[in-house]
């Protein structure tokens, strides 16, 4: 197969059905697997992934697979499309997928386009999903709600209360069948979670019937990309040091060991990124007075550091 190299610009994401929370939760998973593996961003072939079925299913999910047999099999359907070259093409984000050990392990065929929409820091989907991820509980929850409500072209949803404890997975908890618990213990820290962490800005606004909230308004602006890609990096950063200065020598670090983030990041790059930033610092460089071509490693360094995002130049 040869490589397929496809431009964030030109890529569609469609499906048949809508997505649900559980899906959107499972796209996430699959994400960060690619990324804690360290899968490249434009691949040659399609990669297969092992992944613990608890983890794709999500938080409070059911304990069985039922559901997330049922979101394997839409992701199937799940069509990318776009150009490449001027020529189009189209794949689709799962390829194929099979339920093994038990039940315990999923095993799952991304494809190299599916890869790329996942994996590229450039395509908004692996943006979305990398800040998502990282929230949890009601947060984590609520924010694939709404990201299913913003895939149909919606700039607000109201839900009513009911709707919206059921959703939640709080409809059986007595504690919050009262409004004011409601919001003060589930809906105002996850949209706390959400507006720090996510890449949206959400307003909740209850509506009243006489006395008493019936429904919940949410308006939400999504983050354009390089709002996203901001937000991204910000989220990789220690939650003591997230949009802050490291005052002192003894905080966490702010960002792990240079040499290996400029890989990371050399690595996500397509081709013609790479090549633009290899002409930008210089393919060469002059040593004992005879200009000498520059490793890959020294190139990427350099080019690291000029991004913004690294420290100190490569010599």
């Amino acid at each position: 197969m040869r490589e397929l190299t496809v431009p964030s610009s030109v890529v569609a994401l469609r499906s048949d059905l809508p997505l649900a929370p559980a899906m959107v939760s499972t796209i996430w998973e699959i994400a960060a697997t690619l990324d804690e593996q360290r899968i490249p961003a434009t691949l040659e072939n399609a990669v297969w992934l092992e992944v613990s079925t608890k983890r794709l299913r999500g938080e409070g999910s059911r304990a069985d697979n039922v559901w997330l047999r049922e979101c394997l099999r839409r992701l199937t359907k799940v069509e990318l499309s776009g150009e490449h070259k001027g020529d189009p093409w189209g794949a689709v984000v799962l390829a194929q997928w099979h339920i093994v050990q038990g039940g315990s392990i999923a095993r799952l065929l991304i494809p190299p386009a599916g890869v790329h929409a996942l994996r590229s820091p450039t395509t908004f989907t692996k943006i979305e999903a990398t800040a998502a991820h990282q929230l949890s509980g009601h947060g984590r929850r609520l924010y694939a709600i709404l990201a299913d409500k913003k895939r149909l072209g919606r700039p607000y949803w109201t839900f009513s209360v009911e709707e919206l404890r059921a959703l939640l997975g709080v409809d059986d908890k007595k504690s919050y069948s009262r409004w004011n618990n409601f919001r003060q213990w589930v809906l105002e820290p996850a949209l706390e979670a959400i507006n720090d962490y996510g890449t949206v800005t959400v307003k909740m606004t209850p509506e009243k019937r006489g006395r008493s909230v019936h429904a919940v308004r949410f308006d939400w602006r999504w983050k354009d990309p390089h709002d996203a890609v901001e937000t991204a990096t910000e989220n990789e950063r220690h939650s003591s040091t997230r949009r802050k200065r490291q005052a002192t020598n003894d905080a966490p670090p702010m960002i792990a060991d240079s040499k290996e983030a400029a890989r990371f990041w050399w690595e996500n790059l397509s081709e013609a990124e790479r090549d633009t930033w290899s002409d930008q610092v210089g393919r060469e460089a002059e040593i004992g007075g005879v200009m000498q071509p520059r490793p890959e490693r020294i190139i990427r360094e350099i080019a690291f550091a000029a991004s913004g995002q690294g420290g100190q130049s490569a010599q």
